[in-house]
């Protein structure tokens, strides 16, 4: 009733001809005429106090707090659940450039709220209007409404918001670093081998060549995301040592490293893609093999590693490098989801560990990524395919994407603050 306008109209019915006392029935009349205005009254009365308590219930409702979850790894459903002390009409806008408008009717726009955001919901606005409050919602991806619904229970009203979550919004000229914020993740690829290492051979395609114009176009895919900086260890046909590799990720700085290769095998089959992370004891003893292989390109150029090694297997037992062994791990099961959502060809048991040195940075998260085998013709197809390549790469940046969110380090420093921004009237 609350809002509406609510009109009463009295008619008066006159027979053709009245008949008998007439005093009577003036009598009559007036005490059924005064019996009908008592009851409507006492119902206009009901009705105003009813208009009057629902105007003030709506004006009196507050928002409680603003809850963001996000379930799903490419795949992802965000709900927002809105706590209200009572349930009031409400209106949801189609969703623009990751954010929503959610109009509250009688909502107090004065409320504090406590907020809880996730990796996709990070900021949101409260602001009056006329018809209450308006919430506006701000996401790092873009979203689809999929839910709308409130529920009510015991006075404690909930409004539940299910979004599809999609690709993460690339950074608008507003939202660029300022003076003093953290940049862009730098990101170095490692395309492997190079120079007089060739790497693995097939039918005269070698691996340095597949790796390099991988690594070429992954990073022309990163950098026009937006999103990430990045730096390659080579960009041209030169051999680098494995030592130096890890050296110029960090001395860059790199938030992470990702060394690019493809495999071979000489008997038997073996296809799709595999991604490895560092370990002491290998995961199996194909990894350790392939560990083995991949550690020997240094002996081209006449570098010894014996010292490093004793070095860097210290380091392995501090606490830093376990910790960055596991954000490693996480890297790791974030791209193994992508590629499988982006190409489809991925080994069985994907995710693999062994020593590698080029991935003993102790303080920077890496992989190294094994696109295919250059020995089975569809594998071989694929690498050479600049199509399955730009699929290769998207997978990727979709994965660096839910790491970077749901990584512990890297989160904090480029995710915006999770505070309440001003409202409209500069509240």
């Amino acid at each position: 009733m609350a809002g509406s306008t609510i009109c009463f109209c009295a008619r008066t019915a006159h027979g053709d001809s009245l008949q008998g006392n007439i005093p009577a029935i003036h009598a009559g009349l007036r005490g059924n005429m005064m019996q009908m205005f008592m009851r409507v009254s006492r119902r206009v009365a009901a009705v105003v106090a009813i208009c009057l308590w629902g105007q003030a219930a709506l004006s009196d409702v507050a928002v409680l707090s603003i809850d963001s979850q996000t379930e799903g790894w490419l795949n992802r459903t965000t709900t927002v659940t809105i706590a209200l002390d009572g349930a009031i009409p409400f209106r949801v806008s189609a969703p623009q450039d990751g954010r929503v408008a959610v109009t509250l009717n009688g909502a107090d726009p004065l409320s504090q709220p406590a907020f809880h955001p996730d990796t996709v919901i990070n900021r949101y606005n409260l602001s009056g209007a006329q018809e209450g409050a308006v919430i506006s919602l701000e996401a790092q991806r873009m979203l689809t409404l999929q839910t709308a619904s409130m529920t009510n229970s015991g006075g404690a009203a909930r409004l539940i918001l299910t979004f599809a979550a999609g690709s993460r919004l690339s950074r608008s000229p507003h939202d660029a670093p300022r003076r003093g914020a953290t940049a862009l993740p730098l990101v170095v690829l490692d395309p492997g081998h190079g120079g007089i290492d060739p790497g693995a051979v097939r039918l005269d395609i070698a691996e340095k060549d597949i790796a390099l114009a991988f690594g070429q176009e992954l990073r022309a895919v990163l950098q026009d995301s937006g999103r990430f900086d990045v730096r390659m260890t080579r960009d041209t046909d030169v051999f680098v040592t494995l030592r130096d590799r890890v050296r110029f990720a960090r001395e860059s700085g790199a938030a992470v490293f990702i060394s690019l290769h493809a495999n071979t095998v000489t008997r038997g089959n073996a296809s799709g893609s595999a991604i490895y992370t560092l370990s002491e004891g290998a995961s199996s003893a194909e990894a350790a093999a392939l560990a083995e292989l991949e550690n020997r390109a240094d002996t081209l150029g006449g570098v010894d590693l014996g010292v490093e090694d004793d070095d860097l297997a210290l380091l392995l037992t501090d606490m830093a490098q376990r910790e960055t062994n596991a954000r490693s791990a996480m890297l790791a099961r974030a791209t193994v989801e992508a590629m499988r959502h982006a190409v489809g060809v991925i080994r069985s048991n994907p995710h693999r560990s062994a020593g590698f040195r080029v991935l003993k940075a102790p303080d920077i998260p890496s992989m190294l990524i094994e696109l295919g085998f250059l020995s089975d013709a569809t594998d071989r197809a694929n690498m050479i395919s600049p199509r399955w390549r730009g699929h290769a790469a998207q997978g990727i940046l979709a994965a660096l994407d839910d790491w970077v969110e749901r990584d512990g380090v890297l989160s904090a420093q480029v995710r915006p603050a999770p505070a309440r921004v001003a409202g409209a009237n500069g509240d």
